[in-house]
């Protein structure tokens, strides 16, 4: 059998199986409303919680982006992978509880709860930024699977990938999510970490690896404080209001089953984000005349071409979990942050699943016009999470955590556009000379200033000084009048 029909029986098994899956829940859990088709009628077991919060956080651009990041930049991009799970473990510890007491499905719901429609509608842009970029990011990556696997062009690679994510989310929503979550998540863990002994044994074992590594690829500060930095907190802050990771605790089948699965999770994602980048800079040895966008595939070729096979199988693998995943965040936010709530809020949960599943088409329709244009596949994932992040992130979690917060909402809408809004002006005014730093293939933007460090700042002055000014007056008859939520 030739590798391309080997990879061509490989991947229908494959989608298939996927297909199946999504057929089976549809038929044995059945989503009669939206809280069954989003979250799985919160009752989902620890097991596929773990494994879809894996699989959700270990996407596609994880793999293909960080690798080249590792290639490019060194270790330093770890910066931004620790951080998100690092913050990811104590959000599910402390803000998925309160979140579940809430009873909640998306984070704009929470925001008019404490305050109003434009503050919910706020959060509804801000969190599509990131929920955009990051399956964008991803279909670009699996478009790049198909062009290697199959030497299709790119419209119709994308269209293959995309048509067998909607058949199997349309089909089986949450629970299919998070049953094939689940199995791509051991292969995913098993077949990156032998990425590792082999590329070295290739080069000539630990010594010969070790006196070869380029010096800057070593160093944690490689890419210079200030991007470094950056990174550190789009991860920090892309984790504090990441719906997609937020609504697999809220699945779940009670508290205690969230947080045990954010702990083992979280540390066994932390401990694995560090294999791309030593892939990477594996890769850099190996292949030094690479461009990073294809360190990956260079470094698939070791295993021969039915092993490349299966290693770009591991793409596919945790690209279509992560779609998938953020699909239906993206679509919970249009359908009922937008739809039900402002323009049919008596449409019937029957119809109401009918709009979710032909969003899911849209949406992913909108997002690979947007990866044909824009072939970074990290910085898909950065640009609107450094939006998201520089806007609303810390006002999610000052609504959870800061009582005071709760009493000002002038303050708290004024901080989230505030830095929303100079963190894309900050990339506005960097974009060419970014754009001019990346070299040719290059998966990620080095900014002089991440734009992060525009917004970010702007935010947190605005929400700190301005609650407290905005609240300096409130008497307790003023807090009954309004009604002010405590």
């Amino acid at each position: 059998m030739g590798e391309t029909m080997f990879a061509a029986v490989f991947v229908i098994l494959f989608c298939g199986l996927m297909i199946g899956i999504g057929f089976y829940y549809n038929k044995v859990k059945e989503a009669k409303t939206s809280d069954d088709y989003i979250l799985a009628g919160r009752s989902a077991p620890l097991i596929m919680v773990v494994g879809s919060y894996f699989a959700t956080s270990v996407s596609t651009g994880s793999l293909v982006g960080y690798v080249g990041m590792g290639f490019s930049n060194g270790i330093s991009g770890y910066w931004n992978a620790a951080a998100f799970m690092v913050a990811t473990m104590w959000i599910g510890m402390w803000i998925i509880p309160r979140l579940r007491r809430s009873g909640v499905t998306t984070i704009p719901e929470l925001f008019e709860k404490y305050f109003g429609a434009p503050h919910r509608l706020t959060a509804v842009v801000l969190a599509m930024c990131r929920d955009l970029g990051v399956i964008s990011g991803i279909v670009l990556v699996l478009g790049q699977v198909f062009q290697t696997l199959f030497r299709m062009s790119f419209w119709p690679s994308v269209i293959l990938t995309a048509a067998v994510v909607l058949i199997f989310t349309i089909s089986g929503g949450m629970w299919a999510v998070l049953v094939t979550d689940t199995i791509q998540a051991v292969f995913i863990c098993v077949g990156t970490v032998l990425m590792v002994p082999i590329g070295i044994a290739a080069i000539g074992g630990s010594g010969a690896f070790l006196s070869q590594v380029p010096i800057g690829l070593a160093d944690p500060l490689g890419v210079g404080y200030s991007q470094a930095a950056g990174w550190f907190l789009i991860g920090l802050f892309t984790s504090l209001a990441n719906q997609t990771v937020l609504q697999r605790g809220l699945a779940a089948k009670d508290d205690r089953t969230a947080q045990l699965a954010f702990f083992w999770g979280g540390l066994v994602t932390l401990i694995w984000f560090l294999i791309p980048f030593l892939v990477g800079v594996i890769a850099s040895v190996l292949f030094p005349q690479e461009t990073a966008s294809n360190s990956y595939y260079a470094m698939a070729q070791l295993f021969g071409p039915y092993g490349n096979v299966f290693f770009l199988a591991i793409l596919m693998m945790s690209g279509m979990s992560t779609v998938s995943s953020n699909l239906l965040t993206a679509c919970s936010n249009v359908s009922l942050d937008v739809y039900k709530r402002f323009i049919n809020p008596r449409v019937s949960d029957r119809n109401l699943l009918t709009i979710q599943r032909v969003l899911l088409v849209v949406i992913l329709a909108i997002c690979i016009v947007v990866s044909k244009y824009f072939p970074y596949a990290v910085e898909l994932f950065s640009t609107g999470g450094r939006i998201m992040a520089s806007g609303m992130a810390p006002v999610f979690v000052a609504l959870l955590l800061w009582k005071r917060a709760r009493r000002a909402p002038v303050t708290c809408l004024l901080a989230m556009l505030g830095g929303a809004l100079s963190c894309v002006g900050a990339q506005l005014y960097q974009a060419s000379q970014a754009a001019g730093n990346a070299a040719a293939g290059a998966v990620v933007l080095l900014w002089s200033m991440d734009p992060i460090l525009a917004g970010l700042p702007i935010c947190l002055g605005v929400l700190i000084i301005g609650v407290f000014v905005e609240t300096a007056r409130q008497t307790p008859e003023y807090l009954m009048r309004h009604a002010v939520k405590q």
